[in-house]
């Protein structure tokens, strides 16, 4: 059975170009969603629609009578097609390419059961009257989201997709999808032959991308750290009604710092071995990742001295958005290198004696 996309595939090509930009799209939305949660949360928002999928017993939008708290609920609620719509055409844009890219077509198709995911968490979170556990499960899953929509921001505005879409000329007409279907199965072969061969060996590249690994898994600590030291502290928005999770929140805060200077620590590491590699595309991403992780804990430090101000709270959860897409990119850039690796300049031989 041909699906919709195997109808059109014939006749409509996208650029490359058109990726780009979706992917791009699809990437902000989901840092956005992030901020707008955090919003609904920090601003004591979270039951502004007492239930869901409704925003009350007897009304699918919010009512009058449900106030500022109602509408910021409700506008998070719908920046949920927003986010929707981004990916949907993320899918649209990976899979009308002349030859669709199979890693593209299939993290874009991630995104859309994720954002699925996400709304039936949110559902669940309303249900149990905000329980902190499941407001923090929430969060990571938001974060999953945005893992997605990085790595197919990242390999969309990569060289190797840029040979990929390059390297292939299909003909429009109809039996496409069949030669289409061809080269996806040489997808792989392709792009490590299209990328590792136009840059010199690197010895050191695997010890980087390990470095690099480790890096994200104790960055991924830090993320669910943080998500329990926020669900266990003062609550910006509420007061005592808001329930809280039942663990020591100062000792958790300073576990949470710690695993952030070990995170920073990595991070330096990483990007200095980038640097002594002569590896550019690394380490560039790791140092615009030193600086988020400085500002943020600039950030960390203000907030917590501040009695928690929800703007400043606000801005820190960005920050670990951010912080997340820079751990990623660092770990990408060692896994698939391409030619923005700064080869080792030859040494100048020294001049013959007269």
């Amino acid at each position: 059975m041909r699906t919709p996309f195997g109808l059109l595939e014939p006749y409509v090509n996208l650029s490359p170009r058109a990726v780009r930009w979706a992917t791009t799209f699809a990437l902000l939305c989901s840092i956005g969603i992030i901020l707008t949660g955090g919003i609904v949360r920090l601003t004591g928002s979270g039951l502004g629609c007492p239930t869901w999928p409704k925003c009350t017993d007897d009304s699918l939008i919010v009512p009058a009578e449900m106030g500022i708290h109602g509408t910021i609920e409700f506008t998070n609620r719908m920046l949920t097609f927003v986010i929707s719509i981004a990916v949907g055409l993320a899918i649209i844009t990976a899979r009308l390419q002349k030859v669709p890219n199979r890693w593209l077509v299939r993290t874009t198709w991630s995104q859309f059961f994720i954002i699925l995911l996400n709304a039936v968490l949110g559902g669940i979170t309303v249900w149990t009257g905000l329980n902190p556990y499941m407001v923090a499960i929430h969060f990571c899953a938001a974060t999953l989201l945005l893992t997605t929509t990085t790595l197919s921001y990242d390999y969309a505005h990569s060289p190797a997709f840029e040979r990929w879409s390059s390297k292939f000329s299909v003909p429009e007409g109809p039996g496409t999808r069949y030669r289409r279907a061809k080269a996806l199965m040489e997808q792989d072969k392709a792009d490590s032959a299209s990328v590792l061969n136009q840059i010199p060996p690197d010895p050191t590249r695997p010890v980087r991308t390990k470095l690099a690994w480790i890096l994200l898994a104790v960055g991924g600590l830090l993320v669910v750290a943080g998500t329990l030291t926020t669900g266990a502290g003062p609550h910006p928005g509420d007061s005592n009604e808001v329930h809280r999770i039942e663990l020591d929140w100062a000792g958790l805060a300073w576990l949470h710092g710690l695993i952030a200077l070990l995170v920073l620590v990595l991070a330096v590491g990483c990007t200095w071995a980038a640097q002594q590699a002569g590896d550019r595309k690394t380490f560039q991403r790791g140092l615009i990742l030193v600086g988020l992780l400085l500002g943020q804990g600039l950030i960390g430090v203000y907030q917590s001295l501040d009695g928690l101000p929800w703007v400043v709270v606000a801005a820190h959860m960005v920050g670990a958005a951010l912080v997340w897409v820079g751990l990623l990119r660092v770990l990408l850039a060692t896994i698939h290198p391409d030619p923005v690796a700064l080869e080792r300049e030859p040494e100048t031989p020294a001049p013959a004696n007269a």
